[in-house]
């Protein structure tokens, strides 16, 4: 194994745990598919160096994994409005 995995792999580790918290301490996020959300980290993985995720302290690291965890979370909103629901909503945008 290279260097560069055993740093991924490292860096998904922390990841997983920190999701799991979150998970557990706050149920909204209950609702997201957990294997899903970290083949979104290991792909943001790819974009991001994992050394500079394994050196961020557990409290910066927990915000950013929220962080993301929030945009998959946003990211099914629609998943259940019907198509008359979704054109209300982006009638009401557009008038902002």
């Amino acid at each position: 194994m290279t260097q560069a995995s055993v740093e991924k792999n490292t860096a998904i580790k922390r990841i997983s745990a920190i999701i799991d918290r979150v998970m557990e301490s706050e149920s909204i996020y209950q609702e997201l598919d957990k294997n899903q959300l970290i083949q979104s980290f290991y792909t943001l993985l790819d974009k991001v160096s994992p050394q500079m995720v394994i050196s961020l302290d557990d409290e910066r690291l927990k915000k950013k994994v929220r962080g993301v965890m929030s945009i998959e979370l946003f990211s099914t909103i629609f998943d259940d409005l019907t198509p008359e629901q979704i054109e209300m909503f982006n009638t009401v945008v557009e008038r902002k």
